[in-house]
């Protein structure tokens, strides 16, 4: 599953890498791969067969869940994918007070 994840990342573009220019992420970190995530959107197979994989690794890591969250503004789409899935509430996380 893990790699047919990451080959329909890299067939859509979405993963571009920097090894002499790192990526520096908002968190701070510097690395010379990113991931652009949101590109998802626009791909309806990968973005069912990517909610899947992560509802299997919650399965079968026996993860007990009552809600999922999803960071704004870039995470809410998966989070709400995921939670509408799993049939559980989505709440989102903002970096800082509204």
């Amino acid at each position: 599953m893990s790699r047919r994840i990451a080959g329909e990342l890299l067939e859509i573009g979405a993963v571009s890498l920097s090894p002499r220019s790192p990526y520096t992420w908002a968190s701070g970190l510097r690395s010379p791969v990113y991931c652009d995530n949101r590109l998802i959107m626009g791909y309806p197979v990968i973005r069912q067969f990517s909610t899947k994989g992560f509802a299997q690794i919650i399965s079968e890591n026996l993860l007990a869940c009552d809600v999922i969250a999803g960071t704004a503004t870039a995470g809410i789409p998966h989070a709400a994918w995921l939670a509408h899935y799993l049939d559980l509430p989505m709440v989102y996380v903002r970096s800082g007070s509204k």
